[in-house]
Order: structure tokens, then sequence, then C-alpha cells
């Protein structure tokens, strides 16, 4: 993978996201994306951003809501291979355990 992604998805409603976030997420299985939810964005990984471009676009408007705010941060280098389980490890390694409290 040479592209990761920060990945949100907010339907502006007083009711529950959930319905409206696994219909997104629905969206990505279409592409060749890799992807993990967090509770408060989705990581997607893909071998290129036009690859993660195209698959965001159709999660953003599986949202059925009058309001929807979506945010996308690409850190794209083309000329590594990258993956986001690879920067954790190496934090983890900096700190001689698990990342997790």
């Amino acid at each position: 993978m040479t592209a990761i992604a920060r990945f949100e998805i907010i339907p502006v409603t007083d009711d529950r996201m959930s319905e409206q976030i696994a219909a997104a997420l629905e969206e990505l299985d279409e592409f060749d994306v890799s992807y993990e939810l967090t509770p408060m964005d989705t990581v997607i990984e893909a071998d290129d951003a036009d690859e993660i471009f195209a698959a965001a676009a159709p999660a953003h408007d599986a949202i059925d809501q009058d309001r929807v705010i979506t945010s996308l941060e690409i850190d794209h280098q083309p000329g590594r291979e990258q993956q986001s389980t690879d920067r954790v490890a190496a934090v983890e390694d900096e700190l001689g355990r698990s990342a997790h409290g």
C-alpha cells in the first residue's frame, strides 16, 4: 500500500449514526481498498490515492441525511510501501510496549 487515509463521515442527525456509517462502509467494500473502523473515523489503505478518492465519494453519497460532513486526509507516498499497522508498530517499538492504555 502506498496511500493511507483518515476518513470521517458525520451524518448530522439527532438519531443514532450507526446505520448510516454501516451504509458508507458497504460502499467501501465495492473498491480495492482495505479499511478499519475506529470509534472516531475509518482508516483506509490502498495502492494509490486515486483509489481512496474513488471509494470516498460513494461512501459519502450513501449517507441519507439532509446534511453530511465528510473529512478525508490522505498520506500518499508512491515510492514507499506502508501500512497503518507499521506506523503503530514503530511507535510501540519506541515505547517498548503496546500503545493501548
